[in-house]
């Protein structure tokens, strides 16, 4: 793991690191350049002491050819008194002739070719220049430049080696991070510790074990849900085992009781897996594109559908209201989601019990209602009839305990809700409420 006392910014880190090594080559190339402009400095003096030593006068005829061990002065200092002509009275250097100037600093081609940066001034009765050679200044520019840069090209190496040493100490946490996220598997979601994570990365480790929980949420939620359907389907295949062996055994006057109960159990276990598949569906999530779905068509084909159920059952089924709306999503989700309402009413809510369904169009939702005056569910057990295969005090058979599991799934994948509550009259029954948002259509609400 990375070190407590550590720089916890890869950021800080990196900029801390590049930065001393810059600061450290920086002051390297001050250090060189200073250096070599003292000594410049001093050559400066020398020559220019140098110059005002060997001062003497002109010759008639200038430049004097200069000896074969002559050089070339860096400096040259030439003074003109009253009565001199073009050639100055006095020089340092014979064999270079300079041009006189204006006053001020100039730049001339003397007579051997060579250019001088040039300062001339009038000292009284005699005005004095004092040249100095373009190619020696080029040559101490680059000295200096030289001098700056030999740092630099000696520590490149050194410079090379700590960038990537810096780079690597500073990226080994994602090495170690990367690592232990790489051993997440289905039977070992833990969250990644962030403690000792640099900052840049936590809120990217943050929503990695946020992703961990939910995922991990969801595996527990499936595996319950798996467990509880394995354990809801042994006992109806159990006893369809049990009642095929009693059919075989069976009397002659007692066969078509055998049968009928047979049937009963096959359409328990029918009820059972078609619900199973329904709410398997619902948690997947719709994989076609929705579409504007008319709720007035839906609700209306799902009572049609009902209708046969709830004569059987002596539940008395209408509609009360029926107002235009129109929600984005699919059909079938829709379908299931009023059927079972309204199919949980039928069944729960006992014979002679009133089933009414609205459809109210309010602003930006729709809202379906199911109302019964059937004996309701305490307001204790309204949550927890939302949970898989919880059926409460509920006596129908054919009863999953899955119904309501369904409609909570399908409404929260439409971005909607779903609430149980009593009569507003205050009498016995349930009202079970839908609240989705309306399609958009054309840049209105339908």
């Amino acid at each position: 793991m990375p070190s407590q006392t550590a720089v916890r910014s890869l950021h800080r880190r990196l900029s801390l690191s590049l930065g001393s090594l810059a600061l450290v080559i920086g002051l390297l190339g001050a250090f060189g350049a200073w250096v070599v402009v003292r000594q410049l400095a001093a050559q400066f003096n020398a020559d220019l002491a140098h110059a005002g030593s060997t001062m003497q006068p002109s010759p008639a005829v200038m430049p004097v050819p200069p000896a074969a061990d002559h050089p070339t002065p860096h400096i040259v200092i030439q003074t003109w008194r009253p009565g001199d002509g073009e050639l100055p009275g006095h020089t340092s250097d014979p064999t270079v002739l300079v041009p006189r100037v204006h006053p001020g600093f100039s730049e001339v081609h003397g007579a051997n070719g060579r250019l001088w940066d040039v300062f001339a001034m009038q000292a009284g009765t005699a005005y004095v220049q004092m040249a100095e050679q373009r190619a020696v200044r080029n040559d101490n520019a680059a000295r200096v430049a030289l001098w700056a840069l030999i740092p630099v090209l000696l520590l490149l190496p050194l410079l090379v080696w700590v960038v990537r040493a810096s780079v690597r100490l500073s990226l080994r946490p994602l090495g170690e991070i990367g690592e232990r996220v790489a051993k997440v598997d289905l039977n070992h979601l833990q969250p990644v510790e962030t403690h000792a994570a640099p900052e840049e990365l936590r809120p990217f480790l943050d929503s990695i074990n946020r992703m961990m929980l939910r995922l991990s949420s969801l595996i527990d939620a499936e595996r319950t849900f798996i467990a509880d359907a394995a354990h809801e389907l042994r006992s109806p295949i159990t006893a369809l085992q049990l009642q095929v062996d009693n059919l075989r055994h069976a009397p002659p006057e007692a066969l078509e009781d055998r049968i009928d109960e047979l049937q009963r159990g096959i359409r328990r276990t029918s009820t059972l897996v078609t619900q199973l598949l329904g709410l398997a569906r619902a948690e997947i999530g719709a994989r076609a594109s929705p579409a504007e779905v008319p709720l007035t068509q839906v609700v209306t084909d799902v009572v049609t559908d009902l209708l046969p159920l709830a004569l059987d059952r002596g539940v008395d089924l209408g509609v009360e209201r029926m107002d235009d709306a129109v929600v984005r999503a699919q059909e079938t989700d829709l379908r299931m989601l009023v059927k079972n309402l309204i199919d949980n009413a039928i069944r729960y809510g006992g014979e002679g019990c009133r089933v009414d369904v609205s459809v109210r169009r309010l602003d930006g939702h729709a809202e379906i209602e199911v109302a019964d005056d059937g004996p309701g569910i305490p307001e204790s057990e309204r949550e927890r009839v939302f949970d898989r295969f919880y059926r409460g005090g509920a006596k129908d058979e054919e009863g999953s305990g899955l119904g309501l599991a369904i409609v909570q799934t399908v409404v929260d994948n439409l971005g909607g809700s779903v609430v149980l509550s009593g009569r507003a009259d205050g009498g016995h029954g349930l009202v079970a409420r839908i609240v989705l948002p309306l399609a958009i259509l054309r840049g209105h609400s339908t």
